[in-house]
């Protein structure tokens, strides 16, 4: 019996229109990211050969210029030679040109990284806009920075082939990760609130068919939300599977075998702030968090679905739900109801910022994390359990069907 009805609600799910429409949706999202965003899409180590070329022949003018009025020696108050430094600076990338337009991107990479350590980079500059508005330009700055050097460093040290999709962060690996720490992480959350929010409601047309299926009512409800849950997994694993094939035809699938870089106190971050955890490891405390707030929404919906036996209603209650952290949220905002925000379950709906601890660098306080998460989280599975069960008696089969 529990199979059968399993497997029958299985399949509505499967030909629910509702659904597919959303599949479809996110179908061409997908599309969309991987032939047209991601391809023109410029990220904070893309390197332009035209602009570069351009650069040097700034400097080589300037450089001829300062030779013909004698302007090749050391500064009386600084100690340094402008000229000197520029004629280094200006073979420097000279040389990353020409490693680019030979494709050898190992060199490149390792040109890259020292420009970047040198200072002679203009990194922080050309980020500086990005971080305009935020409260704390030069430590997001300087986050950024470092992220950057732990990216190129762990390439280096594979001693693998380099290729420029990797140096950009834009094969099937790097991609997956940076979604996990984007928006992103509310799409697929909100898709866990829209498959789940009629699983109890969208069959009460069938009213005698229900009311009289000999098994109890609370096992019905789990067997439904099950049924969810494991079709909103299902889906949501194959639209990963097909971006990932995609992006692996386009930009290669890159290297499972490289470390993630974490932030583990909330410093000035520095180097020794912060730590490294193998990509296996990100990808499975990501995905365990994943799946209890998966479970998490799913069941909340199961308990608004008893209470107002409505789809669009439990769609609509459950959403705010999922956004709440965003009506205070703020970079200062590190209390909700004079309690530490890290006790409250919403804190934890970006997942993959809270494995890496960008959670702790964002909100400046040190008790966001994977551990604590996972246990707020279980917390709140355990009370909705409660309140499911206790719904599920005051509004019984008879009642809910009336």
């Amino acid at each position: 019996m529990i199979r059968s009805l399993f497997k029958h609600e299985f399949m509505l799910m499967l030909k629910s229109k509702k659904n597919n429409i959303f599949i479809g949706f996110l179908f061409i999202l997908l599309l969309a990211f991987c032939f047209i965003i991601q391809p023109n899409q410029e990220t904070v180590s893309s390197f332009n050969p035209n602009l570069t070329e351009q650069e040097l022949e700034l400097m080589a003018a300037q450089q001829e210029a300062r030779m013909a009025r004698g302007s090749t020696g050391f500064g009386h108050f600084t100690g340094n030679s402008v000229y000197a430094t520029t004629a280094y600076n200006y073979r420097l990338h000279n040389k990353m040109k020409h490693a680019y337009e030979d494709e050898d991107f190992t060199r490149f990479l390792h040109l890259l990284t020292y420009t970047h350590e040198s200072g002679y980079s203009s990194f922080i500059d050309d980020v500086a806009a990005e971080f305009a508005l935020s409260p704390s330009p030069v430590k997001d700055q300087m986050h950024l920075f470092h992220q950057t050097l732990f990216d190129y460093e762990t390439h280096l040290a594979q001693g693998e082939r380099i290729t420029y999709p990797m140096i950009e962060q834009k094969t099937a690996v790097q991609t997956m990760q940076n979604a996990l720490l984007s928006p992103v992480t509310y799409l697929l959350l909100f898709a866990v609130i829209y498959f789940s929010s009629d699983i109890v409601t969208h069959n009460r047309s069938y009213k005698t068919l229900l009311q009289g299926l000999p098994m109890p009512w609370y096992r019905q409800l789990n067997i439904k939300s099950f049924t969810s849950f494991t079709y909103t997994l299902a889906v949501l694993f194959i639209l990963m599977l097909t971006g990932m094939g995609i992006l692996t035809a386009i930009n290669g699938f890159g290297f499972f075998n490289i470390s993630v870089p974490v932030v583990t106190i909330n410093g000035n971050l520095m180097g020794e702030d912060y730590a490294f955890i193998a990509y296996s490891e990100f990808l499975l405390k990501t995905f365990s968090v994943f799946v209890v707030i998966v479970y998490l929404l799913n069941r909340l919906c199961t308990v608004l679905s008893l209470l107002f036996k409505n789809q669009w209603i439990v769609l609509f209650i459950a959403t705010i739900v999922l956004f709440s952290e965003q009506f205070y949220y703020s970079r200062s905002t590190r209390y909700l109801f004079g309690m530490d925000v890290s006790n409250f379950p919403q804190t934890y709906f970006e997942f993959g910022n809270v494995v890496t601890g960008e959670k702790i660098f964002l909100l400046n306080i040190d008790t966001v994390t994977y551990a604590k998460g996972i246990t707020v989280l279980v917390i709140t599975i355990v009370l909705i359990e409660i309140t499911l069960f206790l719904v599920s008696k005051l509004i019984n089969k008879r009642r809910f069907y009336a």
